[in-house]
């Protein structure tokens, strides 16, 4: 493998953060290329410009010199002081600590706890921390989140203000059904907060769901179960304004913010109304079903804009120092063209295969290999495993690493070869594949299902499981129960 080829695989390896640091450190190196834009930058770059001009041109006060330097000094201690409250962590972290619930719901709230970030949002979706090889389930994961929900302060625990609101109104009760209308997914019509103006665009948008779901005397909208023929007064509007502007849309502000655990996602998958009739890889949409597409948006936030200096360009025909420099900063520009296109191709083909979860969310992940992509977009296996490294996907459901996406699989049989498939997300009668863990889920069920009889033995796990289109062998099925944390039948009661 050459040189070339080697950057690129290093290039492609890193997250957002390394491959940040590692074009400014080329960028210093290499004189040939220069940073032509950094959005991330540009703020902080702008403002000390600003406070430069003014310090140049502008005298506020008659304050004197010696009055200046004690002002500064000041300023310096206060900026200096340590911040000595208690961080959101350890105060959630304490009120675990009194909690009497099983280890496996403990093990579940720790880890919960230990993926919100300062705000009390969560850094990853909830279902990517799962392992059902533990017997972590949606079920359990339901359980810990309304638990921890239930902590000081109220509306941590959740994706973003909207439900954070949401969550704070339901505990606090007394929220009128327009409070909870209005949380729930209509937060634009509080812009302006003036009673007369929100009643008039509930008004409407009540007017057009009839019109969509014709004379229902009924219709759910989020959690207020709205009705059409609800008539709001505008009294109603200014309680729920008033009784809104009790909560707090940042609730964990009063605790440290000594611990900052944010993840810049590497790529967005967006839903949009759009139904294409095939994929167009330049705007990376893939085609879905019924009257929407999603997008790949590979994201630039944290990545410099970097190309060639034009004066390097003009100056190698006189000097070898000059045409070497040009020529590396081109197979560094050539990496960074290879990591974009290819994180995109692999990205579209796990979202093509993984569509299910990205129209439905966490539980309907299918069977997926990192060898499958690589033949898919026809590159090594490697390359995509290097692709998955320390990178992560935002979509509608929330942040998840990249190799959330990649499951085994085991062979599910066919209707007419087994003596019974039983309906659930591990069987399939027309045959295909599952995977691993959802194998441990359904072994974890069986044993749950059998837990009052005479204990089971592998075998007569392994004759259940083939009636359920599972085929495995007895040995394996003594392998996943001994990752599920289960004894052998012989020390089972």
């Amino acid at each position: 493998m050459g040189q070339r080829q080697i950057q690129s695989l290093n290039l492609l390896a890193m997250g957002a953060d390394d491959l940040r640091e590692e074009i400014y450190a080329q960028a210093e190196k290499n004189p040939a290329l220069e940073i032509e834009d950094d959005d991330f930058e540009s703020g902080v770059k702008n403002v000390r410009v600003k406070t430069s001009l003014a310090s140049d041109y502008l005298r506020v006060g008659n304050a004197s010199a010696a009055g200046e330097e004690k002002s500064r000094a000041f300023q310096e201690v206060l900026e200096s002081r340590p911040d000595e409250r208690r961080t959101l962590f350890d105060h959630l972290m304490e009120q675990l600590s009194v909690l009497r619930i099983s280890p496996e719901e403990n093990a579940l709230c720790k880890k919960i706890i230990g993926n919100l970030d300062e705000r009390g949002f969560f850094i990853l979706a909830p279902a990517a921390l799962l392992n059902p090889s533990l017997g972590e389930d949606a079920q359990l994961l339901e359980k810990c989140l309304s638990i921890v929900r239930g902590f000081e302060p109220s509306g941590i625990c959740v994706a973003d203000t909207r439900e954070s609101l949401l969550l704070q109104a339901r505990q606090k009760g007394g929220a009128n059904e327009a409070v909870l209308f209005l949380l729930d997914g209509h937060l634009e019509f509080l812009d302006p907060p003036q009673a007369q103006k929100i009643l008039k665009k509930i008004h409407n948008f009540v007017k057009a769901q009839k019109t969509l779901f014709g004379n229902a005397q009924s219709k759910p909208f989020g959690s207020a179960n709205f009705s059409f023929e609800k008539n709001l007064s505008l009294s109603d509007i200014q309680d729920a304004i008033d009784f809104i502007k009790t909560l707090d849309p940042f609730p964990a502000r009063n605790f440290s913010s000594d611990i900052s655990n944010y993840i810049s996602p590497d790529v967005f998958v967006e839903k949009i109304p759009v139904a294409l009739e095939e994929v167009d890889f330049k705007k990376r949409e893939i085609p879905a079903e019924n009257d929407f597409s999603f997008k790949i948006r590979i994201s630039d936030k944290l990545i410099p804009r970097v190309k060639i200096s034009s004066e390097f360009i003009s100056a190698q025909k006189n000097s070898e120092f000059a045409k070497e420099a040009v020529k590396t900063a081109n197979i560094f520009l050539e990496g960074l063209e290879f990591r974009e296109t290819t994180i995109a191709a692999a990205m579209i083909a796990i979202v093509q295969r993984q569509l299910e979860f990205f129209k439905r969310g966490p539980g309907h992940l299918s069977p997926l290999r990192q060898q499958d992509i690589a033949e898919e977009i026809d590159v090594h296996e490697s390359t995509i495993s290097r692709m998955a490294l320390s990178k992560f996907i935002q979509c509608e459901w929330g942040i998840f690493p990249v190799k959330y996406f990649f499951t085994n699989a085991l062979p599910v049989l066919p209707k007419e070869n087994s003596t019974e498939i039983q309906t659930s997300q591990n069987a399939n009668p027309s045959g295909g594949f599952v995977s691993k863990e959802n194998v441990k889920i359904e072994i974890q069920k069986i044993l749950q299902e059998h837990s009052g009889e005479k204990s089971l033995s592998d075998q007569k796990i392994a004759d259940i499981l083939l009636e359920r289109g599972i085929k495995l062998a007895r040995r394996t099925v003594a392998k996943y129960r001994a990752q599920l944390d289960v004894k052998s039948s012989y020390f089972r009661d």
